[in-house]
């Protein structure tokens, strides 16, 4: 389902809706703990890798790193935001740093050191462009992390989410934002684009097995791969993990 377009991919979406749809996303999953279970999996990954430092890809609002930043085994690490069209958030952990300028993941000069990360945003990227982020980044290793499967449930999911989710939740999500409130219930704009992305990201889905074979195929043998699904059976995350071979 690669053709699908999600609109806060398209460089003529409105910043403000953009900027509105990143943080509902991002207070949602920072709120709910959402990668909690990744915690384990990406400690493991710094102490393969010998890194104490993550960029983050596509980072939007930068809910998923707001809350492993202030997890006990992460604590010491320094994470890097950044995304194509940056949206830098305030009061951030003391280890979280955003890089200003835009960032292209499909690019050979991304800022940091250590490995990759990205959340919920490998989707967003066609089965080729998924590959050449691989190969670019063996030397750094990449750490994936999708909330999202092609099935009735997640589609499910998605839609009350991004639709009443919405309309129940606008009030309390910070940062607090007039022109979020009008945009849901005056005149509900947020209603059709939040609730598109979501169910377009779900159609752009893979399933773990299908992932981890692309990840590892594009790895090269020499890499080392791992994957799996983690977490409740409400709100499962595949991840998938690929470190340069150990010297």
């Amino acid at each position: 389902m690669a053709h699908w377009i999600e609109l806060e991919d398209l460089p003529g979406f409105p910043p403000l809706l953009r900027r509105l749809q990143v943080e509902y996303i991002g207070w949602l999953v920072e709120r709910f703990g959402v990668y909690r279970p990744m915690v384990p999996f990406i400690t493991e990954a710094l102490q393969l890798a010998r890194a104490d430092h993550l960029t983050d890809l596509g980072s939007g609002q930068g809910g998923p790193i707001r809350f492993l930043a202030r997890q006990g085994s992460l604590a010491h690490v320094h994470f890097m935001l950044t995304d194509r069209f940056p949206t830098a958030s305030k009061d951030l952990p003391v280890n979280v740093e955003w890089y200003g300028p835009p960032v292209d993941a499909l690019g050979t000069d991304i800022p940091g050191t250590g490995p990759l990360t990205l959340f919920n945003t490998f989707h967003h990227f066609t089965h080729t462009q998924q590959e050449q982020l691989i190969r670019n980044n063996r030397g750094r290793g990449v750490l994936i992390h999708e909330v999202l499967q092609p099935d009735l449930l997640v589609f499910t999911k998605i839609l009350f989410t991004t639709t009443v989710g919405q309309l129940l939740l606008a009030p309390f999500v910070r940062p607090f934002r007039w022109e979020r409130l009008f945009f849901t219930y005056v005149l509900p704009v947020n209603l059709f684009t939040i609730t598109w992305d979501g169910l377009v990201s779900v159609l752009r889905a893979d399933r773990p097995a299908r992932l981890l074979a692309r990840v590892t195929k594009a790895a090269g043998p020499d890499a080392v791969v791992r994957g799996g699904l983690a977490g409740p059976w409400w709100a499962p995350v595949t991840w998938v993990h690929c470190l340069p071979p150990a010297p």
